[in-house]
């Protein structure tokens, strides 16, 4: 675990205001005691004012206290009001990063789209496969793109998303329905506005739909003219060859 990091952009801003305000108290009482000589040399003269080192005042205050006080006094509110200014500025730096902690990508960038991401992305539209809800918005995708829907057993996939989307779907729809509740819960809505069909020939109890695979080639059609039977034969042999092993278990 790496420790806690050094914020020194707050480090460097907080100790910088309270240098200036030592420097402005320095500058301040040295105005007042109209830059005495007794006070020293300064570290540099600009535009003809003396700049003095910022300690230099706190030397000052031991001095000469006894002769000017009350600009001494004044002179340690000028300094002490950098410490208040400095903490108001960190408090504020502080609520800031929390404010844009949301932002950080340290462990990737993915994150639940807001309300003008999903506009934008068209999933607000009138038909496709449901999604999900936003306030009172149905999330739905309507576009050429395939839809995945990974979730343990009995999180709600069915009546969240499959059902949902069948009863809204206005086009076809293959279902793949293993345990029949699909069927169960939407076919009477979707018969109501199209065809519906159950294709489950290994279940005895349903009223499965079936079909005669080898119709195409019942006497009368074409396929029968041609050749009857044996080409039903040939055509649904055709490019079957048996293999004397099979290459594995699974093999047929």
């Amino acid at each position: 675990m790496s420790g806690t990091k050094i914020l020194w952009g707050q480090v460097i801003v907080v100790g910088l205001i309270v240098l200036l305000a030592i420097w402005g108290a320095t500058e301040w009482t040295a105005w007042r005691l109209a830059w005495q000589p007794e006070l020293g040399r300064p570290w540099f003269e600009l535009l003809g004012l003396k700049v003095y080192y910022p300690p230099v005042f706190f030397w000052w205050w031991f001095v000469y206290d006894a002769y000017a006080p009350r600009v001494f006094v004044e002179g340690a509110f000028i300094a002490a009001s950098g410490s208040f200014v400095s903490i108001a500025v960190a408090i504020g730096m502080s609520v800031w990063r929390a404010r844009e902690a949301k932002n950080v990508e340290t462990y990737g960038s993915a994150r639940w789209a807001d309300a003008e991401e999903v506009r934008a992305a068209g999933l607000l539209g009138p038909d496709g496969v449901v999604l999900g809800k936003l306030d009172r918005d149905y999330l739905r995708h309507d576009g050429p793109e395939h839809v995945l829907c990974f979730a343990p057993t009995r999180s709600g996939k069915g009546v969240g998303l499959v059902v949902p989307s069948l009863l809204a779907w206005p086009g076809s729809a293959i279902v793949h329905d293993i345990k029949g509740e699909n069927w169960q819960l939407t076919a009477g809505f979707r018969s109501r506005h199209g065809r519906v069909l159950l294709f489950d020939p290994t279940n005895p109890k349903s009223s499965s739909d079936a079909y005669w695979p080898m119709s195409p080639f019942e006497p009368g059609s074409e396929a029968y003219s041609l050749g009857g039977p044996p080409f039903a034969g040939h055509a649904l042999l055709a490019g079957i060859r048996p293999r004397p092993e099979p290459r594995s278990v699974s093999a047929h």
